[in-house]
């Protein structure tokens, strides 16, 4: 299930690691044990990663990488910090810094280039490959990989005290969850575990301030039955195919309903490979792309060659043994029962109490806006009747076209124009705006927040 081939569910995030042992810096490369990191700036090295003990977990190991803040706008104590989660199931945090929104990306040159518009600029950014078993994250049995998303929040939720203890004045400052594809499950049950914690008085409870979803899957059974009225909508399929196609949405959504988890997952899968066989796209996460994403043009997946240089994994402190995939299929076997099981409810019960920022890309066939809009306007939340009546906004950054932007009390969703599954990737400056914009409850940026990327915007 990789975000390169036919046939895969989710996405992405991504994960460096910095340096614990003596380093020699050399003029704007990194050496590592006597080998040269190519194009390995050593400024693109993260503040701190490495591997995260799961409690209650012998053996299993979450890899991790956080950026501190670039030009924070605030103390430090006060700096809100950024955790991502990749989809899948089982595609690496790697993904999500080294292709979309890290402070370095890798490119098809196998170099890193500085990315402009990083979301770590005024934020902490923490990475995490999650579940255990994705990316450089460590599962010392199949038996150490979740099946579910009670097990995912868990892990991570362990992780993240793991994260904690290691930085202990890190606990006061602001926290919000974020996450892209699959993570619309990730983001949610996380959300809801640190809110039980808070709610039973744990020992060390996590903050929560917030939580974001882009692109994501939360609401399988109706997410399902969007695809052949967005693909009959924008000319990818005529009226005989679209009733084919929607008999097979039925199928699937039908055996949700009954669940049985493990037809309806594979029944989804028909429609996703039916949709890709008769669409003829390169990939159904981006409709304007004529290759995959980190996709070279001869086909060459250079993320993954980039990641798997034994000079870069020893740069990272990763573990040398291991194999970086995108997306873990063992990952993907285990959570299989998983994928067409619903996560609304959860968001139900967090936008009651937290801001929720929903937000897809313009051209995502699979997981984008009109799939996510089909579950947003039968939330069961008393807000939504105001929501869906307020005024949808046009939002444009210096007088370009950016988004779309509707909002009321707790719940904010974004359209972003011009991009497709990976919104920071297709859009790094306009989705660096949007969650900036978003975490500051929706107040349009002062001079001195727009001067280091010269735009302007406003978002609430």
């Amino acid at each position: 299930m990789n975000l390169r081939g036919r046939n895969s569910i989710a996405v992405a995030v991504a994960a460096v690691v910095v340096v614990q042992f003596v380093t020699i810096i050399c003029w704007d490369v990194v050496v590592v044990g006597g080998m040269e990191a190519e194009a390995f700036p050593r400024e693109a090295l993260p503040t701190e990663s490495g591997y995260l003990n799961i409690e209650g977990k012998s053996g299993a190991l979450m890899f991790y990488a956080y950026y501190e803040a670039i030009s924070p706008e605030k103390q430090l104590s006060d700096t809100p910090i950024l955790l991502w989660l990749q989809g899948g199931p089982g595609c690496s945090g790697m993904i999500g810094n080294f292709y979309e929104l890290g402070p370095w990306r890798v490119g098809p040159d196998l170099r890193l280039h500085q990315n402009p518009a990083p979301w770590n600029r005024v934020f902490g950014l923490l990475f995490l490959d999650s579940p255990i078993g994705s990316g450089f994250s460590i599962a010392p049995s199949e038996e150490h990989i979740p099946t579910n998303q009670d097990d995912v929040a868990k892990d991570l939720y362990a992780a993240l005290q793991a994260f904690f203890d290691l930085n202990p004045l890190f606990r006061k400052r602001p926290f919000y969850v974020t996450g892209e594809s699959y993570a619309g499950k990730y983001v949610p049950s996380l959300g809801l575990y640190m809110l039980n914690q808070l709610d039973n008085n744990r020992v060390l409870p996590l903050r929560l301030d917030g939580l974001a979803i882009g692109n994501g899957l939360t609401h399988p059974v109706v997410q399902v039955q969007s695809h052949a009225s967005v693909a009959y909508a924008v000319g990818l399929i005529d009226s005989q195919e679209k009733l084919h196609l929607e008999a097979l949405q039925q199928e699937a959504a039908n055996l949700t309903r009954q669940q049985k988890w493990k037809a309806a997952h594979i029944a989804r899968n028909r429609v996703i490979e039916r949709l890709e066989n008769v669409t003829g796209l390169a990939t159904l996460y981006d409709m304007r792309r004529t290759l995959p994403y980190y996709t070279s043009e001869n086909g060459t997946d250079y993320l993954s060659l980039f990641i798997n240089k034994p000079a870069v994994k020893e740069a990272l402190k990763a573990d040398g043994h291991t194999k970086w995939e995108d997306c873990s299929q063992a990952v993907g076997e285990r959570m299989g029962d998983d994928v067409m099981k619903s996560s609304k409810w959860m968001v139900e019960a967090l936008v009651r109490r937290r801001p929720v920022l929903l937000y897809q890309g313009q051209f995502d066939l699979q997981d984008g806006v009109f799939s996510s809009e089909s579950w947003i306007s039968i939330l069961d939340w008393e807000g939504l009747d105001n929501f869906l009546a307020s005024e949808r906004r046009i939002w444009e950054v210096s007088n370009v076209l950016a988004g779309y932007v509707r909002s009321h009390s707790n719940l904010t969703h974004v359209v972003v124009v011009g991009s497709g599954h990976l919104v920071p990737a297709d859009q790094n400056l306009h989705s660096q705006i949007m969650i900036e914009t978003w975490v500051s409850r929706g107040l349009p940026p002062t001079a001195s927040d727009v001067e280091p990327v010269g735009m302007n915007a406003e978002i609430s």
